[in-house]
């Protein structure tokens, strides 16, 4: 695969190297630093299997499943069926369906799936760092997370919002009824998601300025060793 399609890659999790001070948008290892990363603290991963598992668990069953239907349901509804709709839900989820109709605009229908997808970026570099898979195995890994992202975003700036707004709906996971409509408001004052927005606003021009969203990529062949993973 050639270099620039590597670094392409690498824009796939580069939210998560805006996050981390000391990170590197083009480094497939996340940091240059030789020094082993701990994801036993916010992961629960120690090691190839935990890394494979989460990897074929949450790329296509995260957190983007909660808010699916909302985006779909917005795309799709005139402004009298949406109203109707939001009239046959509980409160939590009048809720939600009310904050997808706010970001769509900036993500579209791929909704939050971003924020799986970079994140898995962001372990998949993390598992080279620590040995866990190769080079070769995370960029055949990282292809997949790939197909996914073209097929949902048409653009870096849809991407990166969609990131976004995943993390925000994170950060209110554990939100009562009550409190869930003022915390989804109020998560772009987060010290992290505004991290996050700076460090994209101020790197990302000069990252992605030969990246192209609808750059071709090579797709490599899948590693022998992938063999027994049953991703695609």
């Amino acid at each position: 695969m050639e270099e620039i399609q590597q670094r392409w890659l690498c824009g796939l999790s580069a939210p998560m190297v805006a996050l981390n001070p000391g990170a590197d948008y083009n480094e497939p290892a996340f940091y240059s630093a030789p020094q082993f990363i701990d994801l036993q603290c916010s992961w629960g991963i120690n090691n190839r299997p935990q890394l494979l598992g989460m990897l074929e668990r949450m790329t296509d069953n995260g957190h983007a499943t909660h808010l699916a239907n909302a985006y779909r349901s917005w795309q799709r509804c005139l402004p009298s069926e949406w109203q109707a709709l939001l009239e046959t839900l509980d409160t939590r989820e009048r809720i939600l369906h009310e904050f997808a109709s706010r970001t769509y605009s900036g993500c579209g229908a791929g909704g939050i799936q971003a924020w799986d997808l970079g994140r898995m970026g962001f372990l998949l570099r993390c598992g080279v760092r620590n040995e866990w898979i190769d080079l070769c195995e995370s960029l055949w890994l990282h292809s997949r997370l790939a197909v996914r992202a073209q097929y949902h975003y048409g653009s870096w700036f849809s991407y990166f919002n969609g990131f976004l707004a995943g993390r925000a709906f994170w950060g209110c996971l554990s939100s009562s009824e009550q409190t869930l409509a003022y915390e989804l408001d109020r998560q772009g004052e987060c010290s992290s998601s505004q991290r996050i927005a700076h460090g994209l606003n101020r790197n990302v021009p000069s990252f992605l300025a030969d990246l192209p969203w609808h750059l071709d990529l090579n797709l490599p062949p899948r590693p022998a060793s992938l063999e027994e993973f049953d991703w695609s």
